[in-house]
């Protein structure tokens, strides 16, 4: 009798647990078009699209406490949640998402930009630090390289490879996005009505751009000018 009140109890635990599941993976499925995507194909290439190549705890803005195990794909900018082993979607970067990798609090947000290149996208920026008058934010990157084909027998063929290249920054006053220069003449050229304030400030704290660190003391300088 004990052990077929434990059998019965072990069914209704595993459909409770079934259920949650179930309702987890509908939860950000039946959004399909709204809330997810298809995950972009792979390529075969050396090296690693991921910024962390193993799936980790998140949780999204719009889903309260549920917890999915996702990776951030740099190449495709494009976070991909595993609902299950056969299942992996990618959260539509079109839409507005936050996303926080719960281990180190990692945030990444979805926001409209135009890039260094003075091209308008529309994709997931981590925020660096974020106040109500500002938010510093950066684009993590990794490319892809092509192989090549040996010239000659003297030479190796070159494998098709991944390789992490160094993260873009932006500022976010108010409601608008600006790329953030790491020369300082560029830089004080992006902000010219308070390129002569900037100059003073980066001379007298010995502000170097290229420091992340360096970054966020500048841009909360410049949301008080």
């Amino acid at each position: 009798m004990i052990n077929q009140i434990r059998k019965f109890t072990i069914v209704i635990l595993l459909a409770f647990v079934s259920n949650i599941h179930s309702q987890t993976v509908i939860d950000l499925a039946s959004e399909y078009g709204q809330m997810s995507k298809n995950a972009s194909g792979k390529l075969d290439a050396e090296g690693s699209p991921y910024i962390q190549e193993d799936y980790k705890s998140i949780k999204i803005d719009k889903y309260g406490d549920i917890i999915y195990s996702a990776r951030y794909n740099a190449f495709n900018d494009e976070i991909e949640v595993k609902l299950d082993d056969d299942n992996i979607l990618a959260l539509d970067n079109s839409k507005d998402i936050s996303v926080t990798f719960i281990s180190d609090n990692k945030v990444y947000k979805t926001f409209s930009y135009t890039n260094e290149d003075k091209i308008s996208k529309r994709g997931f920026l981590v925020v660096v630090e974020e106040s109500e008058s500002y938010s510093l934010l950066k684009r993590e990157y990794i490319k892809y390289y092509e192989g090549q084909k040996a010239a000659s027998s003297y030479q190796q063929a070159k494998p098709a490879t991944f390789k992490r290249e160094g993260d873009t920054y932006y500022a976010k006053l108010d409601d608008k996005i600006v790329f953030i220069p790491q020369k300082k003449k560029s830089f004080l050229k992006a902000f010219p009505e308070q390129s002569s304030d900037l100059k003073t400030y980066i001379k007298e704290n010995k502000i170097n751009l290229k420091k992340e660190t360096d970054l966020k003391k500048i841009i909360k300088y410049l949301s008080g000018l």
